[in-house]
């Protein structure tokens, strides 16, 4: 690395490299190692050892992973070299790096590994940082996917995409506007903007296909492009123009389903009640907009005439509607009052009831082309 001044030591060639930053050397010792490098690397530059067992066990390797976690401190920034890691040590750096960017709010500025050729005359490192970044748009994807937050993924796009432009090569265009696309779906579903979060949906599969040209030509962006295709696959389905067309009722089945992936229940029990209010209007071939009251007043209605006696005069898909009604309705006070009424279910059967009902709901969607009054497209 420095042809002046060789070193045999990764360590040591780091440590000039970034010494007048004011980096602080901290090097893993096993006990072999300590006593074959720990006086001549001493003599050529400043290190804090840190003594660590071989790794023949797994308690051992936790003993590792413990040393390497005790050693930062928090908020620290890492430059971390696994040159000389061998057998699992590598992962276990990872792992602990990943750790303590949660646990100590520590930065990773890079992470390297350090080779030499016998037929060169000097080494020289690779850099694996982008490896740790695939990690972590992994995990905010699963983020996304599988909670529904999808706060570190729009991050990380804004980064990968400004970072493009530090670099020389190709510039991302689009990936930034990805994660406001993003923004714009998800506060719709957490806010239950239904007719937004469908046209964002459109509007954000249009960002995805033209994202895919960006990570095409982006090297280190590449993976990126498979985590993408799974965005696309989750926005798909929500993606339509009228909220009350065929395809529209469709798509509110599915935000409904995703609602429940997501556990965002108290959501997704206001969106069934909405639908069923959606449903009432479209087979009375009432306004889903103006006349949504005259809607409500007539499954209440329903659900008197029903507590009274028998409505064997209304078909069964009119009942179905008229019981979902009401449980919807009971559940959907219960989650909005916060649990201050009477005898209010715990958490974990309210949950399981607001599945049950919206499972019913979407399975009476999937019926809506029975319904008369529909509206084509």
């Amino acid at each position: 690395m420095y042809p002046d001044d060789p070193t045999p030591y990764t360590q040591e060639a780091l440590l000039k490299r970034y010494e007048e930053e004011g980096w602080v050397l901290k090097v893993l010792m096993t006990e072999e190692a300590e006593k074959k490098h720990k006086e001549a690397l001493a003599e050529r530059v400043k290190y804090e050892p840190v003594p660590i067992p071989s790794g023949h066990t797994e308690e051992q390797l936790w003993r590792i992973f413990n040393a390497i976690v005790d050693s930062i401190p928090e908020g620290a920034e890492l430059i971390m070299d696994v040159s000389h890691g061998f057998r699992s040590q590598p992962i276990l750096a990872l792992a602990a790096v990943q750790f303590l960017q949660v646990v100590k709010g520590v930065r990773v500025h890079r992470i390297l590994y350090g080779f030499y050729e016998p037929t060169k005359p000097e080494g020289n490192f690779f850099d694996l940082t982008n490896f740790l970044r695939l990690m972590e748009w992994t995990q905010a994807t699963r983020d996304l996917l599988e909670h529904g937050e999808g706060l570190r993924l729009r991050k990380l796009l804004r980064e990968i995409h400004s970072h493009s432009y530090q670099e020389e090569g190709p510039k991302a265009k689009k990936l930034a506007s990805v994660g406001e696309a993003l923004d714009k779906v998800e506060d719709a579903l957490d806010l239950l903007r239904v007719a937004e979060a469908l046209s964002s949906a459109q509007e954000l599969l249009k960002h995805l296909e033209a994202a895919s040209e960006d990570v095409a030509q982006l090297p280190r962006s590449m993976p990126l492009g498979l985590l993408l295709g799974r965005m696309r696959e989750r926005y798909r389905p929500l993606a339509a123009k009228d909220p009350f067309s065929p395809e529209g009722l469709r798509a509110q089945g599915e935000m409904l389903h995703l609602l429940l992936q997501t556990k965002r229940y108290a959501q997704a029990i206001t969106l069934a009640r909405e639908l069923l209010v959606t449903l009432v209007c479209v087979r009375q071939n009432w306004d889903p907009l103006e006349e949504r009251g005259v809607a409500e007043a007539w499954l209440n209605a329903k659900v008197k005439v029903r507590k009274k006696k028998d409505s064997t005069a209304e078909d069964s898909q009119a009942l179905r509607l008229i019981s979902l009604w009401e449980k919807t309705a009971d559940l959907r006070n219960d989650v909005a009052h916060a649990a201050m009424r009477e005898n209010p279910a715990g958490a974990r059967k309210l949950a399981q009831s607001v599945e049950d009902v919206c499972n019913q709901v979407r399975a009476l969607l999937e019926e809506k082309t029975t319904l008369p009054g529909m509206r084509q497209e």
